[in-house]
């Protein structure tokens, strides 16, 4: 099994979870569920334009040491 951190924006609303699934597509029918069922913490965000949907998924190396599979770097000025 692998670990995803699933992230969607809609209407004005911010969701995110991590979720454990064989395939990213299982990961997004696991995660669709668990918004229906009304497990996922919906939280108000005003960044992005209400009138589209994002998502996003990732998936995490929970073998690393950071849980992360590539570690960024501080943005210098």
């Amino acid at each position: 099994m692998k670990t995803y951190r699933i992230q969607a924006r809609a209407l004005g609303k911010y969701l995110v979870d991590i979720i454990k699934a064989n395939s990213s597509d299982e990961a997004l029918d696991n995660f669709s569920k668990k918004v229906k069922e009304g497990s996922i913490e919906i939280s108000d965000e005003g960044f992005y334009v209400n009138h589209r949907t994002f998502i996003t998924y990732e998936e995490i190396n929970e073998s690393s040491e950071t849980g992360f599979v590539n570690k960024t770097s501080a943005l210098r000025t």
